[in-house]
Parts: structure tokens; C-alpha cells; sequence
């Protein structure tokens, strides 16, 4: 029996599927996600099942072109600027893609489901509107959530690096992730990571806190030991980083001559990242 396969069907399911795969890509990653590159990078990759209608291809030239393909699809999603970040994501994509198509060519060897085909590293499915956007929105679901689960274990009771930059100076700490300090400024909603004095050396704008000024602000905070005010600048640009994880972020940074946590430079509440 014959299996009739509608090319728009194809094109629109395998446009599903590289979005979501290649949304999996970078949040593992941890890069900056463009949406519209990504829409991109799957518009490319729904193009190419139509390799679906050659003949079958030999494992070698299969695998040959699905690596172009996904090298494609990585230019295309992500901003890649160096060859190591580009093996880095090409790596990723094909263990996410092969672990899509392994499960896909499983599926079609054990159940063969009516209304699937399997060809050259291309899967089909005739399947209603209703059915693709009720996978659509779970497999969005999933990601989120497991993604925010994963980043909230791993950055749980952590250290971070932070690097500072000020008026052409700049400084690297090292924080302790707490998620005790709530520290925000007042006017703006901006987070405040709380810092030695002695550890910031030049990235203290000069004059500070005598001088005043837009970036620079008094801030009332609350602890164990008691109630009080820090003063607080806003850096040019501050740069938080955990492993692979990097991001600016726009904070203010609260000097503080008596804080206490231990062989770290401050303190840091993982949601200023975690958003």
C-alpha cells in the first residue's frame, strides 16, 4: 500500500520540529535566543525534508548531509563568533538531532504507526492541526520547565563570576549565590549585588559617595545583625558568568565595609540571572 505524503504537511511538521530542537540547542547552551533566527534555522531545516523524496541515501551520505544541514541551521539560529562556539553548537544540535531521529527510526522499526514514513533522516506524519499544536505547545512546556528546574539546581548555593566595568577601570569577584539578599534600588527596581569595598578597587567611580549623582544611590537594607544604608553606583556594564552561562545584567552595586562572607567578594540572589 502506498504512502501519499503532503508536502505541506511535511514542511510545516519538520518546520515544528527543528524549532523545537533547535530551542533545545540554546537553552543547553545557555546562549542568547533570537526567536527570529531560530524561525530561520527551522525554515531551513523544513526545506531540506524534502530530501524525503530522493532515494534512499547510503549511512555515510546521510550523515554527510545531515551534518551540512545542521551546520546550516546553527549559522542561521545562533550568533556564532568563533570556530569553537560553532563546534560546540554543531555538537549539540546533532546529539539532540540524532537522539530525535534514533527515537523517530525506533518508533517506526517496533510500532510503525499508521500514517508515518521514515526516509533518509526525515520523518512523516499525517497528523491533524489540532494534534501538531497540541505537541507544539507541551514540547514548549517542557522545556521551559525543566530548563528553569535545571538552572535553579545548579546555580542553588553556587559561586558566580562578575566582572565590573566603571569609568575605564574594571574588576573580576567572585559571589556566593544567596537567595537571602532581596537587595533592589527603590526608584528603579534594578537587583543590587552586594560587594567589599577593598575588592572593587578602580571600578569605584571617583568621588563616590560624596559627589553624588544619577548613578549613584542610598540604599536601605534589613538583616540578622540589624537595619542600615549602603551606598550603591550603577556600573557601565557588569558581566555575571557560571561555566558556560554568560549575561549582562543592569544592577547597581552596594559597597559595603562590613560584610561577611567568608573567602567570597560579595553576594549575588540567583534570580538576577535566572530572569
Amino acid at each position: 500500500m502506498k504512502q501519499i505524503i503532503y508536502v505541506d504537511v511535511l514542511l510545516a511538521l519538520n518546520f515544528f520540529i527543528n524549532y523545537f530542537l533547535l530551542l533545545s540547542v540554546g537553552k543547553v547552551m545557555r546562549g542568547g535566543i533570537s526567536r527570529t533566527r531560530i524561525c530561520l534555522g527551522a525554515a531551513f531545516g523544513a526545506a531540506c525534508s524534502l530530501t524525503l523524496f530522493l532515494p534512499p541515501l547510503h549511512f555515510l551520505a546521510g550523515g554527510f548531509l545531515k551534518l551540512a544541514i545542521s551546520s546550516v541551521m546553527v549559522l542561521a539560529a545562533f550568533r556564532v563568533r568563533s570556530v569553537r562556539a560553532f563546534c560546540r553548537y554543531l555538537l549539540t544540535t546533532c546529539a539532540v538531532t540524532f537522539g530525535f531521529g534514533g527515537a523517530m527510526l525506533a518508533l517506526w522499526l517496533t510500532v510503525a504507526p499508521r500514517g508515518m514514513y521514515y526516509r533518509n533522516g526525515t520523518v512523516y506524519f499525517s497528523l491533524s492541526p489540532g494534534f501538531v499544536i497540541a505537541v507544539t505547545v507541551a514540547c514548549y512546556s517542557v522545556i521551559t520547565i525543566a530548563g528553569k528546574i535545571c538552572r535553579r539546581l545548579e546555580l542553588r548555593g553556587g559561586e558566580c563570576r562578575v566582572v565590573i566595568r566603571c569609568e575605564g577601570a574594571e574588576c573580576s569577584l567572585r559571589l556566593l549565590c544567596d537567595s537571602g539578599n532581596l537587595l533592589t534600588e527603590p526608584f528603579s527596581g534594578l537587583p543590587v549585588i552586594v560587594a567589599r569595598r577593598n575588592s572593587l578597587g578602580n571600578a569605584i567611580p571617583q568621588g563616590f559617595p560624596q559627589s553624588g549623582g544619577r548613578n549613584f544611590r542610598v540604599i536601605p537594607y534589613s538583616a540578622v545583625g540589624g537595619e542600615g544604608l549602603l551606598c550603591a553606583f550603577r556600573p557601565e556594564c557588569v558581566e555575571i558568568s557560571m561555566g558556560r552561562f554568560r549575561r549582562n545584567v543592569d544592577c547597581y552595586i552596594a559597597v559595603s565595609d562590613e560584610l561577611d562572607a567568608s573567602e567570597y567578594d560579595g553576594i549575588i540572589n540567583p534570580k538576577i540571572y535566572q530572569s
